[in-house]
């Protein structure tokens, strides 16, 4: 080998000693960097004269790995939607037999009415059962109102959610191109192959991605589903347009709308191409979740309205009762919304020009006299507790007293609570799992550790071989 052989063979192995060492100090200093890559030098001899020739910066990447933690990602983003929601409902419509709970305003109103049936005579006692009653409605109208502040939440989630998902389109479009330009050029793309990673993680927050290799280092996105995102260089376009408030009666199509792809509206069975998360749980709260809570209030409102209206004698078939729809009769055809409606009926409010003797005399009735009459207030208890079907209509199965109702869907609102809350475990156990899989196939401070100890051993003998190169040449030199 010839002297200047030998220097450009040491030369290069002192090139190649700096890079690599550069490149484990960067692995070191982000080992902790979500979506950061472990790097290795790649190498190889250089020619016949020997040396070393880098061929690259290589991102060590477990594609199959990094894919499950993605559509894991996307599981839990859905189910802490749902969980959230129904954990929201559990405080407005509160536990069976709990200080906040729907049961226990009606346990007050009915108290209050057995109390005043005890002692019709009683202005005081009957002033309660109005207040009972209008404490009853309001929290009706509470829960109804956070049912459709959940709706409006959930559609408000939507477009931010869209809005999100199109912005980083865009941007791995972008990051494609200029990897395609550096990787053309023979330079290291390893930075924008990081951030690449890093959006399209936060892409399956939003919907389930599946990442597809294409030349030039470009990838194309797809859903889990198979609905396109990104395949060339112009990504797909998500639309969304609706209103921030929602109320009780709106529905898809009237007027609410869905997704639009690529200008085009999607049916509700084109819809499940983007099914699986945080997107496709906020349209589940908005459209069926949230309107299945808001049916079972007007259920229950409407069995409490009709059961009152019938107990008292006086009220004509198109009069209302003690609690109305706005001041008139509720119907099964109109019960949408009537629990955010619902209210005591102002014959009986002192401060709206009532008088509470007719609580005891009959909501119609001419007069308060005889004082002791307890006929239509023990008809009014009577009535609450009574075990009756429900009416037609109001979504309500089964034969049950008011109070039974009442419990049983504070039963089913925690019951979900529950099964969305197991449901996020086991997926969150699962994305944990998945996620310590991805950290152990990353960087090893250990094995980086080795490695340096390696490049300063190449080091040393590169650098001993300058130094003999230049002895020898001292030595010609002196002769």
């Amino acid at each position: 080998m010839s002297i200047a052989n030998a220097i450009s063979n040491a030369m290069s192995g002192l090139v190649a000693t700096a890079r690599g060492t550069e490149t484990i100090a960067a692995n070191l200093a982000n080992v902790m960097t979500p979506g950061y890559a472990r790097r290795e030098l790649a190498v190889g001899p250089q020619g016949f004269g020997g040396g070393v020739r880098i061929d690259g910066i290589t991102r060590i990447v477990n594609a199959s790995l990094l894919s499950e933690s993605r559509l894991a990602t996307s599981a839990v983003g859905d189910s802490s939607t749902r969980a959230a929601f129904f954990g929201r409902m559990e405080d407005v419509i509160g536990l069976p037999g709990g200080d906040g709970a729907l049961s226990t305003a009606l346990t007050g109103f009915r108290t209050a009415l057995g109390s005043a049936a005890a002692r019709p005579d009683d202005d005081i006692r009957l002033s309660e059962v109005v207040n009972a009653a209008s404490a009853l409605a309001t929290r009706l109208n509470g829960a109804a109102d956070a049912v459709q502040a959940a709706r409006g939440m959930a559609q408000q989630a939507i477009a931010s959610d869209v809005a999100e998902l199109n912005a980083s389109l865009e941007r791995v479009a972008y990051l494609n191109a200029q990897i395609s330009i550096l990787d053309a050029d023979g330079k290291d793309a390893s930075p924008l192959l990081d951030e690449r990673q890093q959006v399209i993680n936060r892409i399956s927050d939003i919907v389930p991605v599946q990442e597809v290799a294409r030349d030039r280092n470009k990838v194309a996105l797809f859903t889990a589903e198979g609905a396109v995102l990104l395949d060339g260089s112009v990504p797909a376009k998500l639309g969304f347009e609706g209103a921030a408030q929602v109320t009780a009666d709106q529905t898809v199509g009237a007027p609410l709308n869905l997704l639009t792809l690529n200008g085009a509206a999607l049916t509700a069975g084109q819809m499940r191409l983007f099914g699986g998360g945080s997107l496709a749980a906020n349209f589940a709260i908005r459209d069926e979740l949230a309107p299945q809570v808001q049916q079972e209030l007007d259920g229950l409102a409407f069995d409490l309205h009709q059961r009152l209206a019938d107990a008292d004698p006086s009220v004509g078939a198109a009069d209302p009762g003690l609690f109305t729809d706005g001041g008139a009769r509720a119907s099964a055809a109109g019960i949408i919304g009537l629990a955010g409606r619902i209210s005591v009926n102002a014959l009986v409010v002192p401060g709206q020009g009532g008088e509470v003797w007719r609580l005891r005399a009959g909501l119609q009735a001419a007069t308060g006299e005889p004082v002791g009459q307890t006929a239509v207030l023990n008809a009014l208890v009577g009535a609450i507790d009574a075990v009756a079907p429900a009416a037609a209509g109001t979504g309500i199965a089964g034969s049950d007293s008011l109070l039974g109702r009442f419990s049983t869907v504070e039963a089913h609102v925690v019951s979900r609570r529950v099964g969305s809350e197991g449901e996020l475990a086991i997926r969150s156990g699962r994305l944990t799992t998945i996620s310590s899989s991805l950290m152990a196939e990353g960087v090893d401070s250990d094995a980086e550790m080795q490695r340096l100890l390696q490049y300063e051993q190449s080091y040393a003998a590169n650098a001993r071989v300058l130094r003999a190169v230049d002895e020898m040449m001292n030595q010609i030199l002196g002769m």
